[in-house]
């Protein structure tokens, strides 16, 4: 008699659990652009010296750039123009007058890493070897005239640290 008890009891536990999660609201999906897209600001990253800031933010066409701010001023300026691909991989040089970023150049995930110069706006493909990768870009502040970065130029298995 009490096992039949306690069976029917879990029964109706058990059937009431599952009407209940029937019934129940699922809720509201996430948007889409909430979760992939672009955030307004990302990466912040100070100068060496302290007085400037870089981030990531969309640019006008909604394609995320690095943009460059004097800290305590609103002079934010765009210093990278990709109308294609994000850029989320930068860096500050040593010097504070340039930036280092690595870009997916066609989508094949072979990146280049670029310096840009923040005074003319200049940019400069430093690894510009067809379908080579460029990976782990490494710099040091007793050093600040080089990188190390990982290349796959002897054999595109295996990237092998190369100075720049």
């Amino acid at each position: 008699m009490r096992k039949t008890q306690t069976k029917f009891f879990i029964a109706v536990t058990l059937a009431l659990c599952f009407t209940a999660a029937a019934f129940a609201e699922l809720p509201p999906l996430i948007p889409r652009e909430v979760l992939v897209g672009n955030p307004e600001k990302a990466a912040p990253k100070i100068s060496p010296d302290g007085t400037r800031l870089a981030y990531g933010a969309p640019s006008d066409k909604g394609v995320l750039n690095v943009w460059v701010r004097t800290i305590g001023k609103a002079d934010d300026v765009q210093v990278t123009n990709d109308t294609v691909r994000t850029i989320r991989i930068f860096f500050w040089a040593e010097d504070g007058k340039h930036l280092f970023y690595m870009q997916d150049i066609g989508g094949d995930e072979n990146f280049h890493v670029f310096s840009v110069d923040l005074e003319s706006k200049v940019v400069r493909d430093l690894t510009p070897f067809q379908g080579i990768r460029a990976v782990n870009l490494t710099l040091d502040k007793n050093y600040p005239n080089e990188m190390l970065v990982g290349l796959n130029l002897r054999d595109r298995r295996v990237c092998g640290a190369r100075g720049l």
